[in-house]
């Protein structure tokens, strides 16, 4: 398990230590006709913290290895459990709209936001359920065999990651202000002996991996209903239908 460590360490390095010129090479190809943002920053680099936590769920995920790991962390703090967990995953998207009514700069409008965290939510919540139900890992307090990998930690880090996304060019302290409850939200799975860190570590891995991508080739970009585009107007036209036996009418909404 320490090599796996080492070549996880090895490989985070070499990275974030890469020459600028390949960085040159990717800044000069014509990204828009793919539909690519060509200001992110390469995603093989944005991909190595998440992988990297993947990785180190799978090399902790052996039973006695997460076990002790386990047995280590709620052994000093005496049985103490805390259920904030449960509301606090929630609590960067909270952020993102509150931002958003004081008009705080964003990357993206409020309509994209929303469709990149919906399809951001979707594709982290298949992986993670199809996981789930596939593999069929018990929890370690024995209540159910869903464990594998955290749904709670992955929706939490789906939000930050959103979060960080929209803001990370504007306001840095709101930008990172979200992992100040998605990290404690993987924490207090394991504290809750809902989940084994592995299950954490795969939860935000997969869910920082997914934004990142999505945020990358922004799905959909383009799309925006009538009724999200500026200076719309919405009509509605109702046209009554009355017979001897029925009595309705037609409805037509323009957005």
């Amino acid at each position: 398990m320490k090599y796996i460590i080492l070549l996880i360490s090895f490989t985070s390095f070499f990275g974030f230590n890469q020459s600028d010129s390949i960085n040159t090479r990717y800044n000069k190809i014509n990204w828009t006709k793919y539909n690519i943002n060509s200001h992110a920053q390469p995603i093989w680099k944005r991909s190595i913290l998440s992988l990297s936590l993947i990785f180190t769920s799978l090399a902790l995920n052996e039973q006695t290895t997460k076990e002790n790991l386990q047995l280590q962390i709620l052994t000093p703090l005496n049985g103490y459990s805390n259920h904030i967990d449960d509301y606090i995953q929630y609590a960067p998207i909270g952020i993102m709209y509150t931002a958003d009514l004081f008009k705080v700069k964003a990357e993206h409008s409020v309509w994209n936001q929303t469709k990149f965290l919906f399809i951001s939510e979707v594709i982290t919540g298949g992986i993670v359920l199809g996981l789930k139900y596939g593999l069929k890992i018990e929890r370690p307090d024995g209540s159910a065999y869903t464990s594998f990998p955290s749904g709670h930690t992955s929706q939490a880090f789906v939000a930050s990651q959103v979060l960080y996304q929209e803001f990370k060019n504007t306001n840095n302290l709101l930008a990172y202000s979200g992992y100040l409850f998605s990290i404690p939200t993987g924490g207090l799975r394991i504290i809750n002996n809902k989940h084994w860190a592995p299950d954490v570590l795969m939860g935000a891995g997969i869910a920082i991996l997914v934004t990142n991508l999505v945020y990358h080739f922004e799905p959909l970009k383009n799309w925006t209903p009538k009724l999200f585009r500026k200076n719309n107007e919405v009509s509605i036209h109702f046209q009554p239908n009355i017979t001897e036996h029925f009595v309705g009418g037609c409805l037509k909404l323009n957005l």
